[in-house]
């Protein structure tokens, strides 16, 4: 192998590593017939009209490089949306379109993180914000998704810069309240940090529950994404909206690193935003339900209010890797460990994002891994 001395890597690059998730997406390629339970996406293909609408749209010839900021018609379908949906009051003046929310929080960490920054992550907490916070040598802070006023106040700070979490979670499927919203909202006041609310899983909403954080603080970062709401995870779409000098300051560094989001896929996202995707929702809550009364007896687990995740913990004799590595070689069934979204390893991630039938099968292998 032809590889480069190791010292011209950035010191930044020993702060980061694969993802725990990836690794297991490459061994489900070697698996010949694996339980895929393991990768965050829906399983449903997308729906045609946004096909239509990309193919369309490259038909046409617009496929040129498009405003940084994204094609003023998309930014002011999101503007409505914001609005009806998430009752956040906003501009297409105010709104950022990229190519994914993971683009979207690397962008905010170049724009906000220094090394000795302090980011609060409400956990158990999506990997990239973990992994972000590692690599731009920030100072994790974690607090308990069932946080309560006392256990904030607990908390000190040096120079708290960011306070992030997905609602509904990922990898819990937690929805904050707006108790605990309003108590974020107080800490970011106080502290002068920004509140950032990962919203792509708003959708994927099995109680009603959710409430977006943008609208009881109007100085919250907003992020949305089209990957899982409307099975777009390869088409790279997202948007974010909040504080009118963030969003300057996100664009002009999109201005150097990603240009654009693709500009076939923002034509494309205008059609999604009038797809009605409750037939999928009520799959998912269906499986949600099937998975949760089949490892009731068996294990404890997060309650999961929405989102497409299922946070198991395993047997006392197991860690979460050892667990995952069973689970490959007995059952052919491919989980995620846990200790990517938190610093405990006693639990694993289950996506019930899956045809009904793969979904019976690996509940069949989970009992008998957990009886056995």
């Amino acid at each position: 192998m032809n590889d480069i001395k190791e010292f011209l890597f950035s010191e930044r690059m020993k702060y980061i590593d694969t993802s725990q998730i990836r690794k297991m997406f490459d061994l489900a390629q070697k698996l010949k017939n694996p339980i895929n339970l393991s990768i965050g996406q829906p399983h449903f293909p997308t729906p045609e009209p946004i096909i239509e609408s990309l193919q369309k749209a490259i038909k046409d010839g617009k496929t040129s490089y498009t405003m940084t900021q994204g094609i003023k018609e998309l930014r002011e379908k999101l503007t409505e949306k914001f609005y009806n949906k998430n009752h956040i009051k906003t501009s297409p003046d105010n709104i950022l379109v990229s190519s994914g929310v993971s683009s979207l929080l690397i962008l905010l960490f170049l724009t906000m993180i220094d090394p000795e920054d302090e980011v609060l992550l409400i956990e158990p907490a999506f990997l990239i914000y973990r992994g972000l916070t590692s690599f731009f040598r920030a100072k994790e802070i974690l607090l308990n998704q069932h946080f309560t006023k006392e256990d904030i106040e607990k908390l000190t700070f040096k120079k708290l810069k960011l306070i992030i979490y997905s609602s509904p979670s990922n990898p819990t499927g937690y929805i904050l309240n707006q108790e605990q919203i309003q108590l974020l909202a107080e800490l970011a006041e106080k502290t002068g940090a920004l509140l950032v609310s990962d919203e792509i899983y708003e959708l994927f909403d099995y109680d009603n529950k959710f409430i977006s954080a943008g609208s009881i603080y109007p100085k919250t970062l907003t992020l949305m994404g089209f990957s899982k709401s409307y099975s777009m995870t390869g088409l790279r779409l997202s948007a974010a909206t909040g504080p009118y000098n963030v969003i300057k300051a996100m664009t002009t560094l999109q201005q150097y690193t990603i240009v654009c989001a693709p500009a076939p896929v923002q034509y494309a996202g205008i059609t999604a935003l009038d797809i009605d995707i409750t037939d999928y929702i009520n799959y998912y809550k269906e499986n949600r339900d099937i998975l949760k009364e089949s490892l009731r007896s068996l294990t404890e687990f997060y309650e999961p209010d929405g989102a497409i995740y299922l946070f198991a913990k395993v047997p006392s004799k197991y860690d979460d890797l050892s667990f995952c590595e069973k689970a490959i070689q007995e059952k052919e069934l491919l989980i995620v460990p846990g200790r990517i979204f938190t610093n405990q390893n006693n639990w694993i991630r289950i996506s019930f994002a899956v045809d009904r039938e793969i979904l019976y099968r690996g509940i069949e292998s989970l009992k008998e891994l957990y009886q056995s």
